[in-house]
């Protein structure tokens, strides 16, 4: 009954200009429904990049996620195609972040490398920054179980890549036009000293080892 009066008054107050009021409450109709499908998609993304960076972590098979990843920056690039509206752009910069983390951590664990922004010309400009900046802290990871390896070589490789990203971080000081990015970068600071700071004990229990062993072994 209230939609019934409602229609009455649209059309006594708006007469011929009906047209027009359909061509808004369709083009609002349409704005909501890509709404959801970005925010959709967009969570959609976020859940695979989670749980790849978990299985990268766990795996030392470097094919088993190039497929995977493919899939990802498919989803990324219809994402992006979604958002035609200016106020959607945001909800790109979560998706986009957490799929450049996981990329750089597998470049870096199965190829040596961090992803250029040249090869990731579907992303954001500050979401790939945003992104390499998160990856820090897989990286430490990384660090924490070659640790339990006693693989220094490993340490310091990826310790390594840990500086080199802070370094990169740090060239950039835009943080009116770039959100989050001095959080992160003081995040990473944090957990870059910390993780140096475990890497030095690490050595010298390391030596301490090698050494009671020589004693014990002559």
């Amino acid at each position: 009954m209230y939609k019934q009066i409602l229609t009455y008054w649209v059309y006594k107050i708006f007469g011929d200009n009906m047209e027009e009021v359909n061509y808004l409450i369709n083009y609002l109709a349409n704005k909501d429904s890509v709404r959801e499908e970005i925010l959709k998609l967009s969570r959609e993304i976020v859940r695979d990049c989670a749980m790849l960076i978990r299985k990268i972590h766990k795996s030392d098979d470097k094919d088993e996620f190039k497929e995977r990843l493919d899939e990802i920056s498919e989803k990324i690039k219809k994402l992006n195609s979604l958002a035609t509206f200016p106020e959607f752009v945001n909800y790109l910069s979560t998706p986009q972040q957490e799929f450049v983390e996981a990329l750089a951590l597998y470049m870096v664990k199965f190829n040596n490398k961090i992803p250029s922004f040249k090869e990731l010309d579907f992303i954001k400009e500050e979401n790939y920054i945003l992104g390499l900046a998160d990856v820090i802290g897989e990286l430490r990871r990384e660090v924490l179980e070659e640790m339990k390896n006693d693989d220094v070589e490993e340490v310091e490789r990826y310790f390594k890549f840990m500086e080199e990203l802070y370094e990169f971080l740090m060239n950039f000081d835009y943080y009116h036009v770039v959100d989050n990015l001095r959080r992160k970068q003081d995040i990473s600071r944090g957990i870059l000293e910390k993780t140096h700071g475990d890497i030095v004990t690490f050595i010298q229990n390391l030596k301490l080892r090698k050494e009671l062993k020589n004693i014990q072994n002559p």
